[in-house]
């Protein structure tokens, strides 16, 4: 009602307007007493005037109004489109927006806007997905051909069913990289070690070829048939790798155990000793194995001219080995029980006798054998051969050593105080009465190479005196009643007062001097 109230007031404004024109006309025509003809003639020039101007704007409304439904099926042929194109519903035009107007205009021209971002970005995720794609037939040299244009949209069942072909490509590429780099390296490393490898391979000029390549290149085509090419090159290489493998493990630990019985005899410290038992085709070669034979050459003949210095050494050796085993029996705790001694006496007395014997023959023998052959230096772990005896009984001497200084520190330890008593346990421990404490014989109790501790009588605090006193008791019945004589068997030694305890003391003289001496004199 609003917009109809101000056109109608548009009108009556503009029709005011007009009569007021030519009402002001006339006046003024008045005024310069013009004709009628003349009058009549600017009358129709004005209303041509007129009449131009509302034609030119009723023609410009029509015109606007024309776009106005071109633009509006325009748009909705591209809706439409669209839609089709993304899957979507038809288009429905809301309820509240008349057909042919404005505002249908301005909702279309919104939705066209919305529909082109989302397939602009079905557009893009195409084409990467094409582009990926075609690069992985090209890596893999595989005949994968699309179903549908790729110049047009595709369908959401097509995009995703390319999309997982493309992740299986992707496997597969995957897949076959590592493959061919590892049969690569196999290979190669195989050529490396092997002698009979390395020659295949060199009159092979497509196997050359296929390891040259680098799969780390852009250009490098991971084809089902190079693959092929690779694996079959791999099994017949692996065949004679593991010839020569089992081959030169043979003879590596052939030569080890000659090169370590060499070791041994020539008393080779296990510092210097650098070949390992166990051939490793990572860490040992063929040129390893040429080393340890001319090694074991060397030894031997070294061990050749020392023959009797090693020899006197394995002797005393063997001597000092049999000694301390002896000492190694006399450690078991029944070896004095059950064991005779006798005769590991005597055989320990001939081997040291025949140590400082054995000793000398060494010496004299170094000593002969280096003026003989001043370059040929004889050392056992660095030193002389007797300085070598001389180390090994020195480090036996601070072996026992150190453990004897254990045992002292254990002895030291399960002898150390006991817990401090408070002053109510010792005082109650003090008047225990020998009656209620399970006491030890004398004879075990009693220790006079010690110093005794000092002991206070509780009832005069002086020092008890454990010497019994030598005064005889008096003849005579202890009471009144003649029943209770008794001739006395041995004669008895009274306790003095201050051997007595506060429980003695109680029970009266006659009890405690028939007590036993050893519970009489300690608590």
């Amino acid at each position: 009602m609003s917009r109809r109230h101000s056109i109608v007031d548009a009108y009556s404004t503009l029709e005011t307007k007009i009569r007021d024109t030519m009402r002001e006309l006339s006046s003024l025509w008045d005024e310069v007493d013009m004709s009628e003809s003349m009058r009549l003639n600017r009358f129709d020039s004005a209303f041509t005037h007129i009449t131009l101007l509302c034609d030119d704007m009723l023609n410009g409304e029509k015109d606007m109004v024309e776009s106005l439904k071109i633009s509006i099926r325009e748009d909705m042929k591209s809706v439409k489109k669209m839609r089709v194109e993304l899957e979507m519903e038809e288009y429905q035009r809301p309820a509240d927006i008349k057909d042919g107007s404005i505002a249908l205009r301005r909702h279309l021209q919104a939705e066209v806007k919305q529909l082109e971002i989302e397939f602009q970005k079905r557009h893009e995720d195409q084409k990467n997905l094409i582009e990926k794609i075609c690069n992985l037939k090209v890596r893999l040299n595989s005949d994968f051909d699309f179903e549908y244009e790729i110049h047009a949209l595709f369908p959401q069942a097509a995009f995703q069913k390319y999309s997982d072909q493309c992740k299986a490509m992707e496997e597969t590429l995957r897949t076959r990289y590592t493959q061919i780099e590892q049969f690569q390296s196999d290979l190669k490393q195989w050529k490396s070690m092997a002698q009979n490898v390395s020659d295949y391979i060199d009159n092979d000029e497509d196997l050359k070829e296929l390891l040259e390549k680098n799969v780390d290149s852009e250009d490098f085509v991971f084809s089902e048939s190079i693959l092929d090419a690779l694996g079959k090159y791999h099994e017949e290489m692996k065949q004679l790798y593991d010839h020569w493998l089992s081959n030169i493990e043979f003879r590596w630990t052939e030569q080890f155990l000659m090169i370590e019985d060499q070791w041994n005899k020539c008393m080779v410290p296990a510092a210097e000793r650098h070949f390992s038992p166990v051939f490793e085709p990572s860490k040992n070669s063929e040129q390893i194995l040429a080393r340890m034979a001319e090694e074991c050459a060397r030894l031997e003949k070294k061990y050749e001219s020392c023959r009797v210095v090693y020899e006197l050494v394995e002797k005393w050796k063997a001597v000092w080995s049999e000694k301390l085993g002896i000492d190694e029996k006399r450690k078991q705790p029944d070896y004095y029980k059950k064991v005779n001694v006798l005769p590991d006496n005597k055989r320990e007395r001939e081997l040291l006798a025949r140590m400082p014997v054995l000793e000398r023959e060494i010496q004299a023998t170094y000593l002969k054998h280096m003026e003989e052959n001043e370059d040929d230096q004889i050392t056992i772990q660095g030193m002389e051969p007797l300085n070598y005896i001389r180390f090994i009984q020195e480090e036996h001497k601070r072996e026992l050593k150190f453990e004897l200084q254990l045992k002292k520190e254990e002895k030291t330890r399960l002898q150390s105080p006991t817990p401090t008593r408070t002053p109510r346990t010792q005082k109650r421990t003090m008047f225990k009465t020998p009656l209620n404490t399970k006491m030890e014989p004398v004879a075990k109790k009693l220790n006079f190479d010690t110093d005794l501790p000092p002991c206070m009588s509780p009832a005069t605090s002086e020092m008890i005196s454990f010497i019994t006193p030598t005064r005889r008791q008096p003849a005579g019945p202890k009471t009144s009643s003649p029943k209770e004589q008794t001739p006395l068997s041995r004669t008895t030694t009274p306790m003095s007062k201050r051997a007595m305890t506060p429980s003695s003391m109680a029970s009266g003289s006659s009890s405690s001097a028939k007590k036993p001496l050893a519970r009489r004199n300690f608590l």
